[in-house]
């Protein structure tokens, strides 16, 4: 028994340097083909995967049935997931084949709408809460505002492994990116407001964390209160922002006005309202681009029926001094 623990333990130190072995292979490797070619390879790639890839294209397709099934029909719902995994693969390619990009000017193929908006903002010195989602390439949303000069951090949650973790971490900090890892509470996410900074936070998947339930796509989704807390204790605005990939195989950089925070004193309803404000700019933005939202994600996996299970102390609204 103790040699089988210390084989799994030896495998796995030797496991992971190869992988990351692999992958910068594979990154510096993007870098010598044309882009119109890598997209092609790709596209072929995740619709292989698409195949292969038994769960995830069927849960793509469950949830897309779910919100799209009665003006859909199968057919064209089966060419949505399948547009959904060519997305994907696409995005990821062309973050990481500008990993070691380090300024605005080199992305030739992004554009910037609506800087205006962050921009009046963030000169009020409150900082800004830039709300976000995983549509598009959600990699780039969060590297554009320090591209573009403006102090970001971002919370993100650290991989397993530290090395991986350590290699994604840092191609967001050489793009000026400043890293918080998740689990350090409310105090650290309000400092960087309180120096004006912008904050990314992302609101539209099911997780661990603080939350209340509100609608998207009709049902019910449990969803955090991050952004509405932080807005409540700072008097910082959300400002949503997404990136999207256009049929030109571009990227537009979509910054909307700040969405007001409506304070009527009731604590626990304002913070309901207001996440279901910010869950509804996000909801929208998705139908006008449905196939480049990842629909494999669980995000009504949490119900009010099953909450119990799932976490019922998430459900608790934090006191908000």
């Amino acid at each position: 028994m103790k040699i089988k623990v210390l084989w799994k333990k030896f495998r796995r130190k030797i496991k992971y340097p190869i992988l990351i072995f692999h992958i910068r292979i594979f990154i510096i490797t993007l870098r010598f083909f044309p882009r119109k070619i890598v997209h092609v390879v790709h596209t072929i790639l995740a619709k292989i995967a698409f195949r292969v890839v038994k769960k995830e294209r069927n849960k793509t397709i469950k949830h897309l049935t779910e919100i799209y099934g009665n003006e859909k029909t199968s057919k064209e719902i089966y060419k949505m997931a399948q547009e959904v995994f060519i997305h994907q693969a696409i995005n990821f390619t062309d973050y990481i084949a500008t990993s070691h990009y380090t300024k605005l000017k080199q992305f030739k193929y992004i554009d910037i709408v609506g800087e205006e908006h962050l921009r009046k903002e963030y000169e009020k010195g409150k900082g800004v809460i830039c709300l976000t989602s995983h549509s598009g390439s959600w990699e780039f949303s969060a590297i554009m505002p320090p591209l573009m000069g403006y102090e970001t951090s971002a919370v993100s949650r650290s991989m397993h492994n530290s090395a991986i973790n350590k290699m994604i971490v840092g191609a967001r900090e050489r793009r000026g990116m400043k890293n918080i890892s998740r689990g350090g509470g409310y105090t650290v996410l309000i400092d960087v407001l309180q120096k004006g900074e912008c904050l990314i936070i992302m609101i539209d998947q099911d997780t661990k964390t603080k939350g209340v339930f509100v609608d998207f796509f009709g049902k019910k989704a449990f969803t955090p209160l991050g952004a509405a807390i932080l807005a409540k204790k700072t008097g910082a605005p959300v400002v949503p922002m997404f990136m999207r990939r256009t049929p030109e195989n571009r990227y537009e950089f979509l910054i909307h006005p700040a969405i007001p925070f409506v304070d009527t004193g009731e604590e626990e309803a304002d913070l309901q309202f207001n996440t279901q404000q910010y869950t509804a700019c996000i909801e929208a933005f998705i139908r006008k681009y449905p196939t480049q939202w990842v629909w494999m994600h669980e995000r009504w996996k949490t119900t009010p029926e099953n909450v119990v299970k799932y976490g019922p102390k998430n459900i608790v609204v934090e006191k908000v001094e």
